[in-house]
This record gives structure tokens, sequence and C-alpha cells, in this order.
């Protein structure tokens, strides 16, 4: 295992700063072939090696930084090694200027049709036809590695980066999502207690008064009722009245505290696509166009339990990522679509889910059409009385 772990490193290292490894060896290669065609280098091995040694190390030091004003500096220490070098070892030191010209025209930028430009060196180079075929290889080389593989490497450092940006833009609009989901949790929690507390106040302020009164009324029809009769009969009938109309005024004050269905069947809708966010990682979404004050309590009712299938059976079987509710409002009809980009099917069979849609759907004198070609789609028309 640490042999597997090694190897990798070693790969990777070598992905990385393959360039130094090739330039260094290319400096290795000129010094044996100087050492080996120069007369001079018979005599000065030992000084053509070290100055050979020297150039090798600056040229491999200035691919290991990124730092400009650094790269400069060493981009003129290979040139001077290249001149010295050719001052006291031999001409043939010339061989590494291809290295060294390139080397400026990467670092400035220059347009790589530039890279053969230290052919203007076969003008002094003994072996004209060696340093030609340098030359050209060594154009070729720093065009692919400049040109080409730095490119892409730099591509893929971008694309890294907005991969980097997109999985924390996820994670803050996933944080967002989450707040604002506890937002309109504490919103509806408020919103309920206020109704419940005006329920009670409201019970409050019609029948306790009321109650109260009938309890005393009580009382004393109880305490004459042996004595007088009449009374007492009297004081019945006013209780009996007075609970009557107190009957009437429970039903009046739960006809004007009862939600009406709109504002149920949307809170029930948003707090349906919420839950296919939080839970299941579907991207669903409520939208509405019209006059949504049109639609019956009758409608919202279906409306709201025909969604609430639909979404049901796509988080079931369709394994969809994105799911969208829409309700129009027409001149005479709604139109109401529960649609997804799941596999969707092509031979559809009603179960008892599809057809009680259809079946809540005709009850209002409307149709629902069921397709299953892209993804899945319940398109539902419904009259607006």
């Amino acid at each position: 295992m640490n042999g597997f772990t090694d190897g990798f490193r070693l790969l990777e290292l070598w992905e990385k700063h393959y360039f130094v490894f090739v330039k260094f060896s290319y400096v290795l290669l000129m010094a044996a072939y100087m050492m080996l065609h120069s007369e001079i280098a018979y005599r000065n091995n030992v000084l053509t090696l070290a100055a050979t040694a020297v150039c090798a190390c600056v040229m491999t030091v200035y691919e290991t930084t990124r730092q400009k004003k650094r790269q400069i500096l060493l981009l003129a220490a290979e040139f001077a090694c290249v001149m010295l070098g050719m001052k006291f070892c031999g001409g043939g030191f010339i061989l590494l200027l291809p290295v060294a010209v390139s080397d400026a025209v990467s670092l400035f930028k220059l347009p790589s049709y530039l890279f053969p430009v230290s052919l203007i060196g076969l003008v002094i180079a003994d072996d004209k036809f060696t340093y030609l075929l340098l030359c050209l290889l060594t154009a070729v080389v720093y065009w692919q590695h400049s040109g080409m593989i730095l490119k892409y490497r730099q591509s893929a450092e971008n694309y890294e980066e907005q991969e980097l940006q997109l999985k924390n833009s996820i994670e803050t609009s996933a944080a967002d999502f989450q707040n604002e989901i506890r937002r309109t949790n504490l919103h509806y929690e408020n919103v309920m207690l206020q109704d419940k507390a005006r329920l009670t106040q409201a019970l409050h302020d019609k029948l306790g008064h009321r109650i109260n009164g009938s309890i005393y009324q009580l009382e004393a029809c109880r305490a004459i009722s042996a004595t007088n009769p009449e009374k007492a009969d009297e004081i019945l009938g006013r209780v009996t009245q007075s609970l009557r109309e107190g009957m009437d005024e429970i039903r009046a004050v739960l006809r004007s505290e009862r939600p009406d269905g709109k504002r149920m069947a949307l809170l029930g809708l948003n707090l349906l696509c919420e839950e296919c966010k939080s839970q299941y990682g579907i991207d669903a979404q409520l939208t509405m166009e019209g006059d949504s004050g049109r639609i019956s309590e009758k409608m919202w009712s279906v409306i709201y339990d025909n969604c609430c299938e639909a979404v049901t059976n796509a988080m079931k079987y369709a394994q969809c990522d994105r799911m969208r509710i829409e309700i129009i409002v027409l001149n005479q009809m709604l139109r109401c679509c529960v649609s997804d980009n799941g596999k969707g099917s092509r031979n559809i069979r009603d179960g008892m889910g599809l057809e009680g849609i259809k079946r809540r759907v005709a009850q209002l004198g409307g149709t629902a059409h069921i397709s299953g070609d892209d993804g899945f789609r319940i398109n539902m028309l419904i009259p607006i009385e």
C-alpha cells in the first residue's frame, strides 16, 4: 500500500514539474554533446561540466518559481551562463541559447511564433545543422508546453475555482433556504396563534356574558319554582331564548373565523413545495397567474387534493429533480398543471391516484389530461362558474 502511495505521489510530482526534468535532461545532454565534440572541452572537461551544471541549476530553478522579479533575475542569469560558457568553455555553449531565448518568450508572454528567434545564433554557431535542429526542437517543445499544456492547466485551475465557487454558492443557498423555512414556519405559527387568540376573544366576548346571565336566571328559577311557578316559567323562556341566540352567535363566529379555502390551499401547496426541497432535494415551485379571486372553495379543494396526489406520485416514481405547479386563471377556464422532468412513461395505467384526480375534476365539469412523453405532466381544465 505504501509503495502504491509513493508511486502515485511520484506520478503527481512528475505531472506538476515535468518541464523541470525536461529542461534539466536537455542541458545534461547538451553538456555531453559539447564534451564529446569540442576540442576545448577535452582540455577543460571539469570547467565545462561545472559551467553546464550551474546553467542547468539556474534553468531548472527558474521553472520552480512564480515571482516575476525572481524569474527575470534567473532569466538574466541564464543568458549570463550561456555567454560566459561560450567565452571560457567554447562555442559549443551556444547550443543552450535556444532554451534561454524560449524562456524569455514564455516569461514576457510574447507571441508563439517568436520561439524560433534563437535562429539568429546560426551566424556564430560552429555546427549550424545541429544548432538548427535544436532550435526547431526547442521551439516545438516550448510551444507545446506554453501554448497548450499551460493553457489547459490554467483552464483546469479555472474550472476548479468555478467549481469551488459553485459549491460555496450552493452551500450558501442551502443555508439561506433553511433560514427562509424557519422564518416561514415562525410566520405561520404566529398567524395560528393570532387566529387562536382572536377566536378565544370572540367566544369570550359573545358567549361569556350570555352564559353567566343564563346561569344566574336558572338559579333564580330554581329558588322560586315552588312558590311562583308562573314567574319561573317566564324565566325559563328567557333563558331558552338567550341560549338559542348564543348558538346563533357561535355559528356566526365560527363562520367568520374559519380559514378560507384559498388561504388553506395556497398554504398547503407552499408547504408541499418546501417539503420537496428540504427532504427530497427536488426543486419544486408554485406559480400563479390571473385573478385567483374567481376560484371557488370547491375548486381550491380539488386543486389542492390533486396536486398533493400528483406530487406524491412524482416523488415515488418519477426520479426527478425539478417539479412545477402552475395555476392559471383564464377567461372562462381554470388551468392547473403539475409537471416534472423525471423519466416519464409511455404506457400510463390509471391507478387509484390518477382515477381520483380525474374523478374530482369531472365532478366540477372539467377534464384531466395525463402525459408521460417528456417527464410526467397532469393538465387539468376546470370551467369557472
